[in-house]
């Protein structure tokens, strides 16, 4: 279980996270909501260990390790992933290198026709890999070449940040249909949207945490998620 114990978080000394708790177990799907600014990436990138983020109260614990000092590359190696919400380039790597060289890091036997399955079940054909990391990438690309790797390196839990963003309708039912293929592997998923709209193409058992200026001010279930869809986060009055 990934377990979030009462996290307060500072950026350059600004308190940016309050007291969060939050559990996600294993093919469990819970959905982070909330307006922008209210800390949602922020989250992400404390839970993944970013070192620009100042933990400055509560716990991380991964299936019962405090895992809270821990780098970014230990956590990792644990087993925890996390996509961005805009994902970097990488000029001169192309994304067969990247790739590669992250698995024999990993301590994984590289496959290369097994990435390039993987790549192409997400509709990037094998033309993709010989492209440098995200160069010139569509919203599209960039967040399905997200959702490939996150099958490539099969972790126990995903943080998603906002990988509906930017993509069209195609992409978007790749990206539900990748996410409802690692839940049922028992990969435990944190998401974090806007909308409801990938939601609808998802399985339907799901806890939602609303996120507003840095707390958590409501959970619920897909109702909730709804809820916010129809009147928005000042209408829902969080």
């Amino acid at each position: 279980m990934l377990e979030i114990k009462g996290l307060s978080v500072a950026i350059d000394g600004k308190v940016k996270l309050k007291d969060i708790n939050l559990k996600v177990g294993p093919g469990e799907l819970h959905v982070l909501m909330g307006p922008n600014g209210s800390g949602k990436s922020t989250l992400a990138f404390s839970i993944m260990g970013s070192p620009r983020y100042e933990i400055i109260g509560g716990r991380i614990l991964l299936d019962g390790e405090d895992i809270t000092d821990l780098p970014m590359e230990e956590r990792a190696r644990r087993g925890l992933f996390l996509s961005y919400q805009n994902p970097p380039e990488i000029p001169m790597v192309t994304y067969r290198t990247f790739l590669l060289n992250a698995l024999r890091i990993w301590g994984k036997e590289p496959e290369p026709e097994r990435i390039a399955g993987i790549f192409r079940k997400l509709n990037l054909g094998d033309e993709f890999l010989t492209r440098e990391v995200n160069k010139g990438f569509s919203g599209g690309e960039r967040k399905r070449a997200e959702m490939a790797q996150m099958l490539l390196f099969n972790p126990k839990y995903a943080i998603l940040d906002e990988p509906d963003t930017g993509v069209d309708v195609d992409s978007m039912k790749l990206i539900a249909s990748t996410i409802s293929d690692v839940l049922q592997r028992d990969i435990g998923v944190l998401l974090i949207t806007h909308y409801a709209r990938i939601l609808s193409l998802l399985p339907s058992h799901f806890t939602v945490h609303v996120l507003v200026d840095g707390s958590v001010r409501a959970e619920g279930g897909p109702e909730l998620a709804q809820r916010i869809e129809e009147r928005g986060f000042e209408g829902g009055r969080f």
